[in-house]
């Protein structure tokens, strides 16, 4: 039986209610520690599947921790926080993290909604076939690598899920909301933010990697779309 996935938890003293419960559930094995410097020692020793960082948590500066982070690993990482601040979620997002909560959530929301990212480090599609390719892209679900004109994507969980969803749906624009249910497994209506800086950075990453344009492209006041492989490589915008 394989192991339980492992998440560290980084978070002050005094847990909020819903990450102490996830951390003594049973369906993770879970590594609590309160300073940043302890996040980085952890992620070395331990190499955790799956990472929630407190933007409250002391020591090294979090905003350090989420950049050291993921400049060094693909794992999922939920930003966890008191208060809802629209500057934050923003900068959160656009510097790597998969998803931004906050305790103004309803408390009964917390739990499905960690574990609805955390799931993301461990779980392909089931009743899929295991390799999406079209002549130009190729995603493995099984190894969750992506090859894009030759070249090795490095991307996150969310980034190679984001990418997949619009690759098996070439031409087809995707709004956001279907995004958020399919990708992000949250209501529609949530916060677009995080389809937008994902995408972002799924694009900069891919120019960085390929030296051409991300095939992504936006359809204003509608989504996103995947042109199909023989169709033109236009360069999106947001």
């Amino acid at each position: 039986m394989p192991s339980r996935p492992l998440i560290l938890i980084a978070a002050p003293d005094g847990l909020h209610p819903a990450l102490a419960r996830l951390a003594s559930g049973p369906q993770y094995r879970t590594m609590v520690v309160h300073t940043g410097e302890n996040v980085l020692r952890a992620l070395y020793k331990y190499r955790p599947d799956g990472l929630i960082l407190s933007l409250r948590l002391p020591g090294l500066d979090p905003w350090e921790v989420l950049s050291r982070v993921r400049d060094m690993s693909d794992l999922p990482i939920a930003v966890v926080d008191l208060t809802y601040r629209v500057a934050d979620a923003a900068r959160a997002l656009e510097a790597g993290a998969d998803d931004y909560l906050t305790a103004e959530l309803p408390d009964r929301l917390h739990l499905p909604l960690l574990r609805a990212r955390l799931r993301r480090a461990t779980d392909a599609p089931a009743g899929t076939s295991p390799v999406v390719e079209d002549g130009l892209l190729t995603l493995d679900l099984g190894t969750h690598e992506a090859v894009l004109s030759g070249h090795r994507l490095d991307l996150t969980p969310i980034e190679f899920d984001l990418l997949l969803t619009l690759a098996r749906h070439p031409g087809q624009v995707l709004s956001a909301d279907r995004l958020l249910r399919t990708v992000w497994d949250v209501p529609a209506g949530s916060d677009a933010s995080r389809v937008k800086y994902t995408v972002l950075r799924l694009r900069r990453k891919i120019a960085r990697t390929t030296g051409a344009p991300a095939p992504i492209e936006t359809v204003r006041g509608v989504g996103y779309r995947y042109p199909p492989a023989a169709g033109p490589r236009r360069p999106g915008r947001d």
